[in-house]
Parts: structure tokens; C-alpha cells; sequence
């Protein structure tokens, strides 16, 4: 037999209404009741009924995610943090779409959650020139949060890490051990990609080292592209001593293509990447990349448009999130140096 709130109420000798405010979150349950009622509840596995907690609150409790890559480990780790805090003390639960880093299927996914959700969780694929579809939704009072990518012209709560300070710790790296003609993998036309593309210019300009753009190479996102990009350059020759991917999977499909060609990661040509991916260190020769918490980003993702849902106001819409990101050293750089 299932356990209701009025279960919950008899136990604790408090009010229906007062368990319920309590696990919605209410301000006006104190912290030290809100805490009894969450034990409680987490102890008899209380399972609220959203369909009845949607009829009375007019809200769906359902939180759309779309990213452009569930297979990434990237990604991944975000949806769990966004998944730990909406359920948590919450109650939320979350629908996930997949954009593939495709323009009109994101657009697509948004127009198919927005309808069914609260509000959505976004790392847009979209350029500038369309951002309009977005600031259109924020008009008619849709919530939305951007996660991992910015976009211009579209204000709205964000959540990234410092893409600029990615690429001149990626490239200062390199600088330091010695490389001075490095290439870079650039990305696509997100605001990550643009960002760590500037970061690496402006680590050049600071080390007095003059930007070449026979050194950038278009590539994309994916290990596939980093794959095709770099066997074409071995291919024109003229290669970089060392490489800045984009992001790691990038990083590794351009470290394979190295390998078939018979140039040694780290000895003839150095690589870093970015976004520490989870089996980054398990390679063959593992990869020096540059990180942040990706489940501090999606915690805190989901907390900036819970609280916009629930204040339903503008109080929360210029409230950006910017995380530091670290280096980590490892041998795909070439340094003698391995981080514990």
C-alpha cells in the first residue's frame, strides 16, 4: 500500500497542507518542519503523484533538457547533475531531448518540450542569426536556462565555464614547454568555440607570438571530425609541433589519426583538449586536457530555472553562472610531468 501525505501529517502531527508545502519547497514552512517531513518522507519512500500535484499547482513538474550529444560523457554528467537537484528536494522530474548539434532538430525538440515542461535546459546549437526563436519564447513567458554555451541577444539565466580562460590555459600550456608554431582544431560557431578560439589568440599575443591562420584548422565537435581534420592536415604536411583542440573528443579523433600516421602523441606533436572526458586518462597515451565541474554545472542549471519557475518573475533572468576551469597535465603534451 502506497504512503500518502496524509500518512506523513498523522505521523508528524502536522497539517495535509503543511506536509505538502514542506515537500514543494514552500518559504513558508520553516527549514527545521521542512527537514522533519523530508525525513519522514525519504524513510516510508513517499512517491508523490505528479498528475494530482499537476492538476492543483496548473504546472507539469517536468524539467525538457536538450543537449546536442547523449552519447558524449560531457553531457552525461551534466544531465546527472541537473537530474540530482530537480529530484532531490524538488520533486521534478526531467524529459531529455537530443539535438545532435543540429540546427533545425533543436529547434524542433524545444517547440516539442516547451509545451510539455516548466521550463527548459538548453545548450544551444542555434547561431545569433536565429536566436530570435528564443527571445520570442522568453516574450511569451517561456523559461529557459542555457547550459554550457551562451548565446547572443537572447538574456536569459546561463550557466558555463570561462571558454576564453580554456583556451589561454590550454594554450599558455603549451607555450610553457616550448612550442611556439600551435595549432588549433577550431569548433563550430557555438559561443564555447568561439571563446576558446580567442583564448588561444590572446595567450599568442601575450608570448608575443604572431597568430597564424594557416594554424586553425575547421573541425567540429565530435572524434570524428577531429579524425578528419587532422589526417587532412598530415596529408598538406606543414604540421604544428603542438594542437589545441577544441574539446576532447576532437582531441582524440585528431590523436588517432596521428597514430595511423606514425607520429607519436606527445614527442612529434603535443595535444590538449578541453572538457575532461571521462576516459581522457585511460587512453593510450592519456590526454592532457583542461576541466571543470560539469555536475556543479548542471546542479546549478537546474536550480536557476526552478527558481525561476517557482518565483515565476524576472528576478532570476540576468543570473549567470561562470565556472574556473583547471588545467590537467598529462602525457599527451609531452610535459614529464602526470597529475596524481
Amino acid at each position: 500500500m502506497s504512503v500518502t501525505l496524509a500518512d506523513i501529517a498523522r505521523e508528524l502531527g502536522l497539517s495535509k497542507m503543511t506536509v505538502s508545502r514542506a515537500i514543494n519547497n514552500d518559504p513558508l514552512v520553516n527549514e527545521k518542519t521542512r527537514e522533519r517531513v523530508l525525513a519522514v518522507s525519504r524513510r516510508v519512500n513517499y512517491q508523490p503523484n505528479h498528475f494530482a500535484r499537476a492538476l492543483v499547482t496548473n504546472r507539469s513538474f517536468l524539467i525538457g533538457v536538450i543537449v546536442p550529444d547523449l552519447m558524449h560523457s560531457y553531457f552525461a554528467e551534466i544531465m546527472h547533475g541537473i537530474s540530482g537537484y530537480a529530484r532531490g528536494g524538488s520533486n521534478y522530474q526531467i524529459v531529455i531531448g537530443n539535438s545532435e548539434e543540429n540546427i533545425s532538430r533543436e529547434i524542433d525538440e524545444v517547440e516539442a518540450l516547451r509545451w510539455r515542461t516548466d521550463g527548459l535546459i538548453i545548450a544551444p546549437t542555434v547561431p545569433a542569426s536565429k536566436a530570435d526563436v528564443y527571445r520570442k519564447m522568453l516574450e511569451r513567458g517561456t523559461k529557459l536556462v542555457f547550459i554550457d554555451r551562451t548565446l547572443e541577444g537572447v538574456d536569459c539565466p546561463m550557466v558555463t565555464t570561462d571558454n576564453v580562460e580554456v583556451g589561454r590555459l590550454a594554450t599558455e600550456h603549451l607555450i610553457n614547454l616550448g612550442h611556439k608554431k600551435i595549432g588549433h582544431l577550431r569548433g563550430t560557431s557555438t559561443s564555447t568555440s568561439r571563446e576558446r578560439l580567442e583564448g588561444y589568440k590572446q595567450a599568442l599575443s601575450k608570448n608575443d607570438i604572431a597568430f597564424d591562420k594557416k594554424l586553425v584548422r575547421d573541425c567540429g565537435l565530435m572524434e570524428s571530425e577531429g579524425y578528419r581534420a587532422m589526417r587532412l592536415w598530415i596529408e598538406d604536411g606543414d604540421l604544428p609541433t603542438a594542437t589545441f583542440a577544441v574539446n576532447d573528443p576532437a582531441a582524440i579523433g585528431a590523436m588517432q589519426a596521428m597514430s595511423e600516421a606514425g607520429l607519436k602523441v606527445g614527442k612529434d606533436i603535443a595535444v590538449v583538449g578541453s572538457g575532461n572526458i571521462h576516459y581522457g586518462d585511460m587512453l593510450s597515451v592519456p590526454l592532457t586536457t583542461v576541466s571543470w565541474s560539469r555536475s556543479e554545472m548542471g546542479q546549478a542549471a537546474a536550480r536557476l530555472l526552478i527558481q525561476s519557475i517557482e518565483a515565476n518573475n524576472g528576478d532570476a533572468a540576468n543570473q549567470k553562472v561562470l565556472l574556473s576551469p583547471t588545467l590537467i597535465v598529462r602525457e599527451s603534451c609531452g610535459a614529464n610531468f602526470v597529475n596524481p
